[in-house]
């Protein structure tokens, strides 16, 4: 991308000044120089991280979806439903009940304390060790809306999600590809408040909606698949399950679940993951 040419009537000017005081006009002139200096100026715009915040709600294929768009694109990829299912995780391994008021300043320091990482696309850790498989469990998903909606843990873990997304503190790693002889590295972040509250200007947002009953299998799915079985919870039970954390999401005071203004909303309920990465990517591809 070259940088956004000088008005031709100042570029006159300078050049009519430049003779005037005997200075040189060509690839040495002032002119030259500024135009170099503004297509520096245009690559260095160019070379910040892409940013996608994808939100919506549980089960609604927005995680396996932002991983396989992170790792065709080369980007880097942060979970951030999984560094609250983190901190929930610690929270019992420590015995402490974050729906106990008592315990707010304890969970609190937890959130504060942890260290979350995600080494590869597929891998999250916890103060060193890979926490991948714990923190997918039926009990972590019915209490992490305990944590979630603790304010203290949220703006933690807000401040992490945002240093992470800049490339300021590990966690994340982009390769990137190359577009128009530019090489373009990014991040993608899922969530339910990335374009409103973390990343409010993103690069690109998406919305990813799908029917309650469609999420409810997949997520039943994924259980079973993990559990075998040990899995003792229904269809029903997980679309249960769902409509609660749904209703915990839309309704909390501090960052609900919302779709950004300037968020483009795509449904799942009949997108394979292959056809939802298409989608996002073409997205990406039209803005860079």
């Amino acid at each position: 991308m070259s940088g956004t040419p000088m008005d031709k009537a100042a570029a006159a000017r300078i050049q009519a000044a430049a003779a005037k005081n005997n200075q040189p006009t060509g690839t040495d002139s002032f002119p030259a120089r500024a135009q170099a200096a503004a297509d520096r100026n245009a690559n260095a715009v160019m070379s910040k991280l892409f940013r996608i915040a994808i939100d919506g709600p549980g089960a609604s294929g927005k995680s396996t979806t932002a991983k396989q768009l992170a790792k065709k694109l080369g980007f880097g990829y942060i979970d951030s439903g999984a560094m609250f299912r983190a901190i929930t995780l610690k929270c019992q391994q420590n015995n402490i009940d974050p729906s106990d008021i008592a315990n707010k300043d304890k969970v609190t320091e937890i959130a504060n304390n942890a260290e979350i990482r995600f080494p590869t696309l597929d891998q999250v850790e916890l103060d060193g060790q890979n926490v991948s498989e714990l923190i997918r469990t039926s009990n972590i998903s019915r209490n992490i809306s305990l944590v979630a909606s603790n304010w203290a843990v949220r703006d933690i873990l807000a401040n992490q999600q945002r240093k992470m997304a800049k490339g300021e503190i590990p966690g994340t790693i982009s390769t990137g590809f190359e577009r128009h002889g530019k090489l373009v590295k990014g991040v993608v972040m899922d969530g339910r408040d990335i374009g409103t509250v973390i990343l409010p200007d993103a690069e690109l947002k998406i919305f990813i909606e799908a029917d309650v009953r469609i999420r409810a299998q997949r997520r039943f799915d994924e259980l079973k698949k993990r559990e075998g079985d040990a899995l003792t919870e229904t269809v029903d039970d997980v679309e249960r399950d769902l409509e609660a954390r749904d209703l915990a999401d839309y309704t909390r005071k501090i960052a609900p679940l919302l779709k950004a203004k300037d968020a483009i909303t795509l449904n799942t309920s009949h997108l394979s993951i292959e056809e939802q990465v298409d989608a996002i990517e073409k997205m990406v591809l039209e803005r860079v």
